[in-house]
């Protein structure tokens, strides 16, 4: 199954798309990009999302070159979220592997089975709304839309251990 970014967010992205940049020697990916950020946004706010399929738009099965050796990061971010979203403490061995076979394939592009793949893109699809949130406005800028970005981040975090 591929990753899924919202319609709504490619627009939203639009003014700042052409400043993302790939590592030295990849491709850039700027849909990928933005899916990531939404993505980030919903693992730290605990937000999900389920959407029409037309609200949507296809981006890749697998992380894009400039993701790859970050893939294993993100969906481990997206797997300690998940387990604590569904209050599975770590120490019950069966159920945190109960859980890791239901979203986890290994042989796959992106590692995740479809479930696993489709729980991740809500992530993404509900983080898309905790950015607007965020942000007074689309962003026009990638350097005052990375600060901000940086700053709401640290905060919700900080709320989040606080708790």
């Amino acid at each position: 199954m591929d990753f899924f970014i919202r319609k709504e967010a490619r627009v939203w992205f639009r003014d700042i798309r052409g400043e993302f940049s790939a590592l030295p020697g990849a491709r850039a990916a700027p849909d990928f990009d933005a899916f990531y950020f939404c993505f980030i946004a919903g693992i730290a706010a605990n937000r999900k999302e389920s959407l029409p399929q037309e609200a949507t738009a296809q981006l890749v099965p697998g992380f894009p070159e400039a993701y790859k050796s970050r893939g294993s990061l993100l969906v481990s971010l997206f797997l300690s979220r998940e387990l604590k979203s569904r209050g599975v403490d770590p120490t019950e061995r069966q159920r945190v592997r109960d859980v890791l076979s239901e979203l986890v394939q290994p042989q796959a592009q992106n590692f995740l089975s479809d479930d696993g793949v489709r729980e991740l893109n809500k992530y993404s699809f509900g983080g898309f709304d905790v950015l607007r949130e965020w942000f007074d406005d689309r962003p026009t800028s990638l350097e005052t839309f990375l600060r901000t970005f940086k700053r709401r981040i640290d905060e919700t975090f900080a709320v989040k251990e606080g708790e």
